[in-house]
């Protein structure tokens, strides 16, 4: 199977990590800062699938008043919701709330890694986000009448962009409004996307040597319903997701386009897709 065993030769080549799968692993060469931006809340829930699936899900939330769309984020292997730290506050400044657990055999940590696991993980996900989305109706919850309940998306980054994928195919939610997956392939929940027609926006760099380019599109070209693809020339597995890189600037504004337009209806948003890609990315749109 292409797109995966990459993925496993060089993450336990490197001990469990990625390190060597790309420009370096921006995660541990440079300093996340710990404390959120002005406007916004992190947090930990504790959700489980099941009593043997445990699924502490980190939080990333506007504090400001209003209801907001929800956002099921997955990690790729070996990975952990704070490596995309970066992210998730671009989304939660941008007006998402950002819902992300660390899956039992997959997130780096875990007692036993075990990428089969992620036949699983759409489920987890199913889990999390019902958990997430009863917040908007617990009077002590922040989130108390907060959450826009039919505005949610799926997003994931390499193994968990595969495990988003299945949320469209063959464990299909249909609570979800829209996609992303992120240098992610359709191993092993195939191209039956299923349900009602939802936009899936695809990003992928050209140099991802985790899960290539081809695996990436593989997923993407059977796909009948809206989509976009953002091409990254000099993208590689890692940096454009968890940054700092020019290629996350990129990632971070593109995505949040197309969460404006899939979920709140903005249409100028969808507009700007190709100018906030700049020299550095190419939007296939077909939206």
């Amino acid at each position: 199977m292409r797109l995966l065993r990459p993925l496993l030769a060089c993450s336990l080549l490197m001990a469990g990590l990625l390190v060597g799968c790309g420009r370096g692993d921006p995660a541990t060469s440079a300093t996340i800062a710990t404390t959120p931006p002005a406007g916004v809340t992190e947090r930990t829930v504790q959700v489980a699938n099941g009593a043997d699936r445990p699924l502490p899900t980190l939080l990333v939330h506007p504090t400001a008043a209003g209801r907001f769309p929800v956002v099921v984020f997955s990690h790729g292997y070996t990975r952990r919701p704070e490596d995309y730290l970066r992210l998730f506050r671009t989304w939660a400044e941008a007006g998402f709330i950002v819902a992300a657990p660390t899956f039992p055999h997959s997130a780096r940590g875990s007692e036993l890694l075990d990428d089969k696991d992620i036949v699983n993980q759409p489920g987890d996900n199913a889990a999390v986000l019902t958990a997430v989305l009863a917040l908007d109706t617990t009077q002590s919850d922040p989130l108390y009448g907060r959450i826009d309940r039919g505005a949610v998306a799926a997003a994931g980054h390499s193994l968990g962009g595969m495990t988003t994928v299945g949320m469209f195919t063959k464990h299909r939610d249909d609570r979800l409004k829209a996609g992303i997956v992120l240098a992610g392939g359709q191993w092993p929940f195939g191209v039956g996307y299923s349900g009602a027609p939802a936009p899936i926006l695809f990003v992928h760099g050209r140099r991802d040597t985790v899960v290539e380019f081809a695996g990436g599109t593989e997923a993407y070209e059977p796909l009948a319903w809206p989509k976009a693809l953002l091409e990254l020339p000099d993208g590689d597995h890692l940096a454009p997701y968890l940054g700092p890189d020019p290629d996350f600037d990129v990632v971070a504004a593109v995505t949040v386009d197309f969460l404006r337009w899939a979920l709140l209806g903005d249409q100028p948003a969808r507009g700007r897709m190709a100018g906030d890609a700049g020299s550095r990315g190419k939007v296939e749109d077909r939206l």
